[in-house]
């Protein structure tokens, strides 16, 4: 609200100082706000947004699977209670990852005899989420493997090389021109820098917290660089510890169910046992599903679609090992399990069909 009121306040806070690149996703309510000052407004966004969600994925589900089964796996996620009630709380999850469906979409879509246009503007998507969200950088990677996978199999390696290095140009222009301009014009002092890069990792290796977020931690280290990066190394080089570790990060960011950040005021109540059993039902629904689909590439028929998203989905899995997590971190990952269902609703309605073929 200081940005929208014409304060300045916020530029001396030690937050804003360390952490930059929290300031896009400020400047972009900023921004929504000057059209209607209300923070209904922006859930209503955030409604319009999630529901763009749900089209992609059905648009891109429908890459992998049956029209069938994507628009149960679509209408599945439609009614999944926890991104339907994060829609309440004014996150900065939401509008990246539109932008990361449409790209998503994109490159499904993409002629590689043509590549400068879808090319340039997948670039442009991915640096304005980037300044949304810092974790774009996960599908770049996972298009940088994608790309690779294209050139095994035959692609002009010419295409795809200058695809790949056009979206990260684009990619790389938006994002790092919007801080330098964000610097100079005195808006954000940081630009969109994340002034201790070692943070998340930190979090990420507290054997205390599994992963999670620390008070303590952010008391000692969280702008402290230095002090950060060296007690990084010590628990890195607790190896015995590491193990263990993963194994609690996958249950917390794979099956935890916690709907306290969008309900958090119903906590204790019958009602919000109940919305949890449902959404934690939900979640492992999506999972099996998710882990059912890769029995498609058991059967060696490696579509480029599923390729691609399945990519993306152990990529994030592989980061998120490493740095810090929350269940609410799941987001992401639990829109990519949404459109890898498909594929095992397709096995389930063919296996329902042959059994009624049979009883005929």
């Amino acid at each position: 609200m200081e940005i929208v009121n014409g304060t300045d306040n916020y530029k001396e806070m030690s937050y804003f100082l360390t952490w930059g690149y929290q300031m896009g996703h400020v400047l972009y309510e900023a921004i929504l706000l000057l059209f209607v000052k209300s923070a209904s407004f922006l859930r209503v966004v955030n409604c319009i947004v999630t529901s763009l969600t749900v089209v992609f994925i059905y648009l891109i589900c429908r890459k992998l699977c049956s029209e069938k089964s994507a628009r149960i796996a679509s209408c599945l996620y439609s009614v999944f209670l926890f991104p339907l009630l994060l829609n309440t709380v004014l996150s900065n999850q939401q509008m990246p990852m539109l932008l990361i469906l449409i790209v998503v979409y994109m490159l499904l879509n993409m002629d590689y005899d043509k590549v400068l246009g879808k090319s340039i503007i997948i670039g442009i998507l991915l640096g304005i989420s980037n300044i949304l969200r810092s974790e774009t950088i996960v599908i770049v990677f996972a298009i940088l493997l994608y790309s690779i996978y294209l050139i095994i199999k035959k692609y002009n390696w010419k295409k795809v090389v200058s695809s790949f290095v056009i979206i990260f140009l684009g990619y790389t222009l938006i994002f790092n021109g919007t801080s330098v301009l964000l610097k100079l014009s005195g808006v954000s002092p940081s630009g969109l820098d994340n002034m201790n890069s070692s943070w998340k990792f930190l979090e990420g290796f507290n054997y205390e917290t599994n992963g999670m977020y620390s008070d303590a931690d952010a008391e000692i280290y969280s702008r402290d660089e230095e002090a950060c990066k060296e007690e990084l190394i010590n628990r890195v080089s607790q190896v015995g510890k590491i193990p263990m570790l993963f194994i609690k990060k996958v249950k917390i960011l794979w099956f935890n169910s916690d709907l306290n950040w969008s309900i958090d005021y119903l906590n204790g109540t019958v009602l919000y046992s109940v919305l949890n059993i449902i959404n934690q039902l939900f979640i492992i629904l999506f999972n099996v599903l998710a882990f059912g689909s890769l029995f498609k590439f058991i059967k060696l028929k490696f579509d480029n679609e599923q390729v691609l998203v399945t990519l993306i989905l152990l990529v994030y899995f592989g980061v998120y090992l490493l740095i810090e997590i929350m269940p609410r971190y799941a987001y992401s990952l639990q829109i990519f399990d949404a459109i890898l269902i498909g594929i095992s609703i397709d096995y389930i309605l063919k296996f329902i069909e042959n059994i009624k073929n049979k009883k005929n």
